[in-house]
């Protein structure tokens, strides 16, 4: 489905809540098995907002450069 989204939320060891935005639920699914393997719980967004969510970070993970510049385990 096009209006899927997958999105990602968890608060890093740092205590920051961070967002991450998927192409793809392997993705997703890949990164959330490796976060919750840390110890650290995290849950699926259906949706997100800059305006109305909050976070800390948010990363789109479907953006080249994004995925460049973020390394998941310097927050885990």
């Amino acid at each position: 489905m096009l209006d899927d989204r997958y999105i990602l939320k968890f608060k890093a060891a740092t205590g920051f809540v961070v967002v991450l935005e998927y192409k793809n639920s392997e993705e997703l699914a890949a990164n959330q098995k490796k976060i919750e393997e840390a110890g650290i719980s995290c849950e699926r967004l259906q949706g997100f907002s800059f305006n109305f969510d909050q976070s800390d970070l948010y990363m789109d993970m479907r953006s080249p450069e994004c995925i460049e510049q973020f390394d998941l385990d310097d927050w885990i």
